[in-house]
């Protein structure tokens, strides 16, 4: 991408803040250092508010003198529970890591903030910056919208970014419509009666209903749901049983389903209970299914991408393949008119997935998504 020369000159800037975010990781509420870190950067730079948003949270706001109305980008801040195996002079050996490229996402919404400082009389419309703890799981973005980040100014659209090793290094990946899953966290828990194995006409075994309920389970969406849908369902974790002489009385399973529909996502619950209903009447077990933490689907407005598309040249504009990840971002959307993008970071060596404990990138790539952001606000 051909950046200002304004974004060019901040590379070493860009290279030494996201190496310093890299040596704080912080999960989700935790992020005190690097609130810390955000907070003496941005008051350096004279923001009309800074506020605590979310207890680990920041909002920042530049208001332009005749403004035309409020847009506003978002940076997620926490980290992951992955020991890192990079073995960068730079690397944390916490067991965090932002394995997410978080810091990344970060560098560029710091970065933005000291070009909007030094270009505040051309500003034709108020900035939100929002850095949002607890993306990775936590509903973040959830907590910043009700602690009144899209308010006071009120926001009318509102951007955000991810780094993506997916994508080639210097591409910007988008699309409209559906973008990234809708995605539903959920327990199984299965009751049974413990009894000594060798009597087990004695007990209810709630392994081997747990075993049924999962072989019954893979039929959900290759036997019920039309092909041309895309979900996934996933049990990643399973525990139960207290020894190996012993009938379990209790299984427990950790799930999580994706898909790109509300309306697939009821068919599909509906059908899961109806599983557990039909086993545990089999076997004699009692079967609960808890819904923990929902996702919304990642949607962009068509006339948003469209608009997108001026501030991207085109040799560097890819469409964006849905993917079954999941974002928060999700949540800002369902307020305001909202759009995300993939930001490539992928070379041949630079190819580790995210979450990868190798996950890397150069922070070249980082000036691309400041450039996408100076050119929205015709810095």
């Amino acid at each position: 991408m051909q950046l200002h020369p304004s974004v060019e000159a901040l590379l070493p800037e860009a290279r030494e803040m996201r190496r310093a975010l890299h040596r704080m990781p912080e999960t989700g509420f935790q992020e005190r250092k690097t609130q810390a870190f955000i907070l003496n950067y941005l008051q350096k730079l004279g923001p009309d508010s800074i506020e605590k948003l979310a207890d680990t949270g920041i909002k920042a706001v530049f208001y332009a003198e005749r403004p035309s109305g409020t847009v506003a980008f978002r940076a997620d801040m926490d980290a992951l529970n992955v020991k890192e195996a990079t073995g960068l002079e730079f690397a944390s050996y916490s067991g965090r890591m932002h394995a997410c490229g978080h810091d990344g996402h970060m560098t560029v919404l710091l970065l933005l903030a000291k070009l909007i400082s030094k270009a505040r009389k051309s500003l034709f419309q108020n900035v939100v910056l929002l850095f949002q703890p607890g993306e990775e799981g936590f509903a973040g973005a959830k907590r910043m919208i009700e602690n009144g980040a899209l308010n006071d100014p009120p926001v009318e659209r509102i951007y955000g970014l991810h780094i993506w090793p997916q994508v080639p290094e210097g591409k910007i990946a988008v699309r409209w419509g559906p973008m990234m899953a809708k995605t539903c966290e959920f327990d199984i828990i299965v009751g049974g009666v413990s009894a000594h194995g060798a009597s087990p006409q004695l007990g209810v075994d709630a392994v081997v209903s747990s075993a049924a309920f999962i072989s019954l389970l893979q039929t959900a969406i290759t036997r019920n749901l039309d092909p041309h849908q895309d979900a996934i369902l996933t049990i990643g974790k399973l525990t139960g049983g207290t020894a190996r002489n012993i009938i379990a009385d209790r299984v427990e399973m950790n799930a999580t389903l994706r898909v790109f529909s509300q309306d697939v996502f009821e068919q599909l619950m509906s059908r899961l209970r109806a599983m557990a209903d039909g086993v545990a009447l089999a076997t004699g077990t009692e079967i609960e299914i808890h819904e923990l933490m929902h996702y919304p689907l990642v949607d962009n407005p068509r006339y948003m991408v469209e608009d997108f598309y001026q501030y991207v040249d085109a040799e560097d504009r890819l469409i964006a393949e849905p993917v079954m990840a999941a974002e928060d971002f999700s949540f800002y959307q369902e307020e305001v008119p909202g759009l995300f993008f993939f930001l490539g970071a992928g070379t041949p060596e630079y190819s580790q997935p995210l979450h990868n404990s190798r996950f890397n990138f150069d922070e070249k790539i980082l000036l691309d998504g400041l450039e996408v952001y100076r050119r929205i606000l015709c810095l």
